[in-house]
């Protein structure tokens, strides 16, 4: 007797998140289905709910929500070989991507299928909390380090051997900025980033080289300094003011001119003489795409050595699938080195 399951649902545009009860859904042959124990909140959760059809359109509605998620793995499909009932996990669920679009792979349920190439365990000593912060922001960062149409850079390695080559990552302590210096770190890059300078120590624990102040209005021309011995394969930008500062230090140094865009895309446009590509993770569907790569061949290992941890740290609003509308009203608010996470 498959078990009662419990979603939030969306039914339309500014319309009130409602608590539902749902079908357990078994997994195919590569995915396995996952009881959740937390829940990260996305700017785009939000979004979809304040504007309906007219974002991410592909999306029916009604629709289940959510893409962080952590949990124990309940039961597992016939061609799945690295994961057994009863392992701790976290994932990118699938319910809102463009390749998976079903309410069963959405993260806001009690049950949820998980595709088997974008699921890693987590170790005893990370909490299902702080494992719930990692999943979107780490397909995000890798996309834009990682993937041929952006910078296509050499794939991370948990034994780090260092390349003497720089890389610029702006907003380094939000959720993209943590998941992507820790990959560049363990890729072999010197990472040089921005932030606000009470999240200083954590960049640098991260393993930024340099860090620099985003509200100092000389941050550009100190880091043309900084970089005056230090060539760049190019930069990062996240948030639009991050774009226009890494388009005046690549401008001014000897750097490979290319910022990948992890959005949004500014509004007065790219700078100059550099080219920018705006990105969305595409291919996540393809089990051989690099990003499905790096959660299966570099992810699980560097969790368990702890040369890679989930951060930013978890702001739980809530412990119970109910509380969810309640972190989307908090998810739209400045949050600082932290992400919004639901408890169930």
């Amino acid at each position: 007797m498959p078990p009662t399951n419990h979603a939030i649902v969306l039914s339309g545009a500014k319309q009130p998140l409602a608590l539902q009860e749902t079908s357990y859904t078994p997994p195919g042959p590569h995915e396995l289905v996952v009881k959740t124990y937390a829940v990260a909140i996305n700017a785009v959760d939000a979004y979809k709910q304040l504007l309906g059809d007219n974002f991410l359109p592909y999306i029916n509605l009604p629709c289940v929500p959510g893409n962080d998620l952590a949990g124990e793995v309940i039961e597992v499909g016939s061609a799945v070989t690295r994961f057994h009932p009863g392992d701790r996990v976290c994932g990118e669920a699938a319910g809102t991507a463009d390749f998976g679009n079903r309410q069963a792979e959405s993260a806001f349920q009690e049950y949820v299928v998980l595709r088997e190439h974008l699921t890693a365990r987590i170790p005893d000593g990370v909490a299902y909390e702080r494992a719930a912060v990692l999943p979107l922001g780490f397909s995000t960062a890798a996309y834009g380090l990682f993937h041929e149409s952006t910078l296509g850079l050499e794939v991370p390695s948990v034994k780090k051997e260092r390349k003497n080559k720089g890389l610029l990552i702006t907003s380094g302590a939000s959720s993209v900025g943590a998941n992507a210096i820790q990959l560049a770190v363990a890729a072999g890059y010197d990472v040089y980033t921005t932030a606000s300078p009470k999240n200083f120590e954590l960049v640098w624990r991260l393993g930024a080289k340099e860090v620099f102040d985003y509200h100092d209005e000389g941050v550009a021309e100190k880091l043309i300094v900084s970089l005056e011995a230090q060539k760049l394969v190019g930069a990062l930008g996240i948030n639009a003011g991050g774009v226009a500062l890494a388009g005046k230090v690549l401008n001014s140094t000897e750097s490979v001119r290319f910022i990948a865009d992890a959005g949004p895309p500014p509004p007065e446009g790219y700078p100059e003489g550099i080219e920018c590509k705006f990105f969305i993770p595409y291919d996540l569907g393809d089990p051989e795409s690099v990003v499905a790569r790096i959660w299966r061949d570099f992810l699980p290992q560097a969790l368990a050595e702890g040369s890679f941890v989930p951060e930013p740290e978890p702001l739980i609003v809530g412990k119970s699938l109910k509380a969810i509308q309640g972190a989307y009203n908090r998810v739209l608010k400045p949050v600082s080195a932290q992400k919004i996470v639901v408890t169930l």
